[in-house]
C-alpha cells in the first residue's frame, strides 16, 4: 500500500508541473498540453529474445475547432520484437499502426488551409540500445530508424476551382531519433528515476524531446511509468502544430 501511495504522489507531482503550465498557453502563445496514456506487455521468450505490443491514447489541446483541453489526437497500437546482443547492447524493431488527427495544414500550391481530419499511418522501425552503468547510475543511447508512411484521405478540403472535395495525398517520412538517457538504476529498488534528451533528424532538425520520469515496479510482473515530457518543434508536416508539454502515464506487464 506504501508503494501504491507514493506512486499516486507522483502522479500528481507530475500534474502539479504540468497543469498550472498548461493554463497558461493557448493557439497564440504557440504552446500545447497533452496527456499521453499507454498500457503495454511484455513476454520474454528465452535470455536473449522477447517480444511485446502496446496501446498508446493521446489527449491534447484543440482551440481551432473550439474543443478546448482534452481532444483525442491520436491511438496506436505497437508490437515488436527485441533481441539482447550481449550485456550492454540490444536490438529492436516493430510495427505500429495510427490513427492521427491532423490541424488544418497549409497548401503551398493552391495557397489555402486543408480541412483538419483523422488519418491512418503505419511506421516500422529498428534500433539499437547501448548501455553502461557506472555503480547506480546508468547510461543508454539509442538509435533508431523509422519509416511513416500517412495514407491518403478522401474528400478533406473542397477545391474551389474544380468544384468538389479534394484528397490529402498520401507521403511517407524517414526520421532518425538520437536518444540519450541516465537513470538511477540501484540493485533491487522498486523505482528508477530517468532523464532523457532526444532528437529527430529528418531532412534536417525535426524537433527536441526532453522528458524526466520515474518507473515504479509494483511487483515482479507490474510497473507503472510517470514522466512529464516538452517537446520543442522545429521542422513539421503540419504548421499548426505546436510546442508541447505533456504529462504521461504509462502500465507494463511482464511475464
Amino acid at each position: 500500500m506504501k508503494r501504491v501511495a507514493r506512486i499516486t504522489m507522483a502522479v500528481a507531482l507530475c500534474a502539479a508541473v504540468a497543469l498550472p503550465a498548461s493554463a497558461q498557453f493557448d493557439g497564440k502563445e504557440g504552446k500545447d498540453f497533452g496527456l499521453w496514456m499507454t498500457a503495454g506487455v511484455e513476454k520474454k521468450l528465452s535470455k536473449k529474445w522477447s517480444v511485446g505490443a502496446e496501446f498508446e491514447y493521446r489527449l491534447k489541446d484543440n482551440i481551432e475547432e473550439g474543443k478546448g483541453w482534452g481532444a483525442p489526437s491520436r491511438w496506436n497500437i505497437a508490437v515488436g520484437v527485441e533481441y539482447k546482443v550481449l550485456s550492454g547492447l540490444k536490438l529492436d524493431a516493430g510495427y505500429k499502426f495510427m490513427r492521427d488527427h491532423s490541424l488544418p495544414e497549409w497548401n503551398e500550391e493552391k495557397q489555402e488551409e486543408t480541412e483538419a481530419y483523422w488519418g491512418t499511418k503505419h511506421r516500422v522501425y529498428a534500433s539499437f540500445t547501448a548501455t553502461f552503468k557506472a555503480r547506480n547510475v546508468k547510461f543508454s543511447l539509442r538509435e533508431r530508424w523509422q519509416y511513416t508512411y500517412r495514407r491518403e484521405v478522401p474528400d478533406v478540403t473542397y477545391d474551389w476551382n474544380k468544384d468538389r472535395l479534394e484528397p490529402v495525398k498520401g507521403k511517407g517520412k524517414n526520421v532518425v531519433r538520437s536518444r540519450l538517457q541516465v537513470s538511477y538504476d540501484k540493485k533491487k529498488a522498486w523505482y528508477e528515476p530517468y532523464a532523457s534528451v532526444e532528437v529527430y533528424i529528418a531532412d534536417g532538425l525535426d524537433k527536441m524531446r526532453y522528458t524526466a520520469g520515474c518507473e515504479f515496479k509494483l511487483n515482479k510482473h507490474n510497473a507503472v511509468d510517470v514522466f512529464y515530457r516538452y517537446e520543442d518543434l522545429y521542422e513539421n508536416d503540419n504548421y499548426n502544430n505546436r510546442d508541447s508539454h505533456i504529462l504521461g502515464v504509462g502500465y507494463k506487464f511482464k511475464f
